[in-house]
Order: structure tokens, then C-alpha cells, then sequence
């Protein structure tokens, strides 16, 4: 094998596959990333066995091979290798490969490929193409709240569903929920013709989430047991969670009719503020809303006292509950609009969390305060 290359490039491709690498493995070659040169194409890979992911470049090749070198020393090679430097990959043997750069040259033990495991995608559903930018908004509005309690492993990861809607139109929803806040985010699409609805790993949320920012569109296709997304250059064939995902719409409020509109900033400073001095498990705060006004409390054990009063544009009935400011906080944060609206129904049911002409919801449960 031998080809050469530009920094930028080859850099790229290492780190959209890195991420995938076993770190803990005490399997040599999952640590690995294979590197597989023939024609003018370079393919590099990494898996855990669980996801597999691979990247794509052209380079200037003068001889076909394939091998694995160590992820996270090729990285670091690479990486501190000077900008815009040409840099060329030579198997020297079986088990050495040199990377050459300029006056730099450094030499990486191999294991052979024929170790590295085949993560084959098996059968898959027809392939549906997505906007890239709107898909990593809804990962981002919902992944925040994926359970690590591993006792319930199907929350352990995002639900991914298409869905058909009235009217003969489909959704593309993703949903997560710990049990204490549910986050759900949309996207309508007239592309989807088959129904599905999968959960995806924690680990190969994140990967599909670092692969596809910055690219304009998307693949995906997905069977019961893998899914598949796909870029210009990088592809992600990863297993699913085995699973049953609860019924999500049971879950949201049906008759929340007591509606505060609140500005989005000022509500996430005063629940911040207060919470510095809450001190239990839940982080709680005491929220009272009624005639125009919010205020947010907090009072502990030890004499620590904190109140927070805000105008919101609320007319109902008086609403006494009690949040986790950390949750409140975490949903807050994920409104992009100027003014939030918050729906309530009584002081013990969960409350609803959105903003005008978002394809967002959050849901979050009442503590006892």
C-alpha cells in the first residue's frame, strides 16, 4: 500500500471514524482502524462491534492495500503534522506502516486486516433522503434527555419513528424520555412511504450527530435490527436497542389549557439564580404562577432562602408546583425563540414546554417541594 495525501483531508477522514473506535476492548483490532487503498479511493473504518463507521477520500495512489493501524496514535500523527503539509502512507511490511511528511517520518505496528470484524448492514428498508441541518436539530432538541438508568435500557437511547400523519402525510420524529422529561422534535417530509420506528444507541446518536454537521443531506434506510445513514463520504451502519419504546403519546398532556407566555432568557436566569441554593437530590424549586406574575422559590434546610419574581402574560388559574431545576433548565435552554410558552392543567400534572412555530415539545414532571 501506498498513497499520498493532503493533511486536511486524510485528518477528516480519521476523525469522522475515531469516535467509533473501541477504547476499553481488549481486542487488539477494535482499537484499530483499517485502512483499505485501492484504485484512487482510500476507505478507512472503525467499529466496537455495535456501529461501524467509514470514510471515503480520493487520493494520489501508487499501490493498492489494505491494513489497521492504532486510531488513537494515527490520529495524533496526523493532527500535529504542519497544515496544507502532502503526506504519504507506505506499508513498509506486514506489520509496520510509515507515514511520511516533509523531513518527518514515523513508523505504526499493524495487525492485519483480515482480523477486523465485518459489520455487514444486512437487509435494509428503502432509502429515504433527509435534510442534514434540520436532522441534527432534532437530535439536538430531544438526545439531552436519554436515560442512563440501564435498568430500563430501551430508554437508553434516541427513538427514531416515521410515522404517517392525516392527510396522507408523514413525520420524521425523534423522542427520548429519562421517565422525569420527555423531549420530542419533527420533522414533516413527503419521502417517507413505510412506517417505522427504531431506537438508537446512545453512542451512535452521538456519531451520527459529529458525521453529519456541516453536510447538506442525509441518508438513512433502517431494518428491525440496524440502521444505516449515509453522507457524501462517511457511512454509519449501526445495531439498534432490542426494545419495546413506550407509548409516547399517552405521555403528553392532553388538556393543558392554562397557558403562561414567558421570555425565554429572563425565565432561564431567574430558575438559575435560585437554583445555586437549592441543595437536595432534585435540585427542586418551589414555581407559583398567577395575575400576570411568576415567581420561583427556594428554601432549605439549613436557613438558605432564594426568591425570583417575573412577569409573564398569564391570566388563569393559580398553579403552585415544583420542578427540578436542572430539567427545567435543560428544556429552556433548548427554545430558540424569544418567548416560551408553558401550559399547565393543574399543580400536580406534568406541564408542557414549547414556542410558537417550533417542531418541538417538552414535557416535564412536578417534584414535591
Amino acid at each position: 500500500m501506498q498513497f499520498e495525501i493532503i493533511k486536511h483531508t486524510l485528518l477528516k477522514a480519521i476523525a469522522s471514524v475515531n469516535g467509533a473506535v473501541e477504547k476499553k476492548n481488549t481486542i487488539p483490532v477494535l482499537q484499530n482502524i483499517k485502512i483499505e487503498a485501492k484504485a484512487d479511493r482510500v476507505v478507512l473504518s472503525a467499529t466496537d462491534m455495535d456501529i461501524l463507521v467509514t470514510s471515503a477520500f480520493e487520493a494520489d495512489m501508487k499501490k493498492g492495500g489494505t491494513t489497521t493501524v492504532p486510531a488513537q496514535m494515527f490520529f495524533d500523527i496526523v493532527r500535529k503534522i504542519p497544515d496544507n503539509s502532502q503526506i504519504m502512507i507506505s506499508q513498509e511490511s506486514l506489520t509496520i506502516l510509515q507515514i511520511k511528511s516533509g523531513k518527518s517520518k514515523y513508523s505504526l505496528p499493524c495487525i492485519d486486516a483480515a482480523e477486523f470484524p465485518n459489520l455487514s448492514e444486512g437487509e435494509l428498508g428503502e432509502e429515504v433522503e433527509v435534510e442534514a441541518d434540520k436532522f441534527a436539530k432534532m437530535i439536538d432538541k430531544t438526545r439531552f434527555a436519554i436515560s442512563n438508568d440501564e435498568t430500563r435500557y430501551y430508554l437508553n437511547g434516541l427513538y427514531l419513528q416515521a410515522m404517517a400523519t392525516q392527510g396522507n402525510g408523514f413525520e420524521l420524529r425523534t423522542v427520548a424520555t429519562d421517565g422525569h422529561r420527555l423531549a420530542l422534535s419533527l420533522l414533516v417530509s413527503d419521502k417517507f412511504k413505510t412506517p417505522f420506528g427504531v431506537i438508537l444507541p446512545k453512542k451512535s446518536v452521538a456519531e451520527i450527530r459529529r458525521v453529519i454537521d456541516g453536510v447538506k443531506s442525509v441518508k438513512l434506510s433502517v431494518s428491525r435490527v440496524k440502521i444505516k445513514i449515509t453522507t457524501d463520504q462517511t457511512t454509519i451502519i449501526s445495531k439498534l436497542i432490542d426494545g419495546e419504546f413506550p407509548d409516547y403519546d399517552k405521555v403528553l398532556p392532553k388538556n393543558n389549557t392554562q397557558i403562561a407566555v414567558i421570555n425565554k432568557k429572563i425565565f432561564f436566569d431567574c430558575v438559575d439564580r435560585v437554583s445555586t441554593v437549592a441543595t437536595d437530590k432534585h435540585r427542586s424549586i418551589k414555581l407559583t404562577v398567577e395575575n400576570g406574575k411568576m415567581n420561583l422559590q427556594v428554601s432549605t434546610n439549613d436557613g438558605s432562602f432564594a426568591y425570583e419574581e417575573l412577569d409573564v402574560n398569564y391570566s388563569g388559574e393559580r398553579i403552585e408546583t415544583g420542578f427540578n431545576s436542572r430539567y427545567l433548565l435543560d428544556i429552556i435552554g433548548q427554545i430558540d425563540k424569544e418567548e416560551l410558552l408553558m401550559r399547565f392543567k393543574d399543580s400536580v400534572s406534568p406541564a408542557i414546554i414549547e414556542a410558537k412555530e417550533m417542531n418541538s415539545v417538552f414535557v416535564i414532571m412536578p417534584v414535591r417541594i
